[in-house]
């Protein structure tokens, strides 16, 4: 059983490229966010030790901020997400497979037409 989502498809299983090239600045600002918010975080509480602790958070807060951005990324590209932007960007599944479908109709023709030719 497939599961419908609410808006088009853009690719069924998208790989990490895609996922990161589908980013938006908004994405961005949720990493950069995260990890700034992270620093200074351990930068505040990490007293006896400041520099490491907000060295540590940080790392923390920027892991934490591209898995968000990823998954964000990807629920759009696989319609779970609005996702016109990357609709307007790249097509849906279904358009990119009809002109798939069409090329080798295409070829297949042209490749009956010069054998009868011949």
């Amino acid at each position: 059983m497939e599961n419908k989502s609410p808006f088009p498809k853009v690719f069924d299983n998208p790989s990490l490229g895609e996922a990161m090239s589908g980013a938006r600045i908004s994405d961005y600002m949720i990493i950069s966010g995260t990890t700034f918010g992270s620093w200074c975080w351990g930068y505040v509480f990490g007293k006896p030790v400041r520099g490491p602790a907000a060295a540590m958070a940080g790392t923390l807060g920027l892991t934490a901020g591209v898995l968000l951005a990823y998954q964000n990324s990807t629920g759009r590209l696989m319609g779970w997400k609005e996702n016109q932007k990357e609709i307007s960007r790249w097509g849906t599944t279904a358009e990119r497979e009809a002109a798939e479908a069409q090329k080798k109709l295409d070829e297949m023709s042209a490749a009956m037409k010069a054998a009868r030719e011949e």
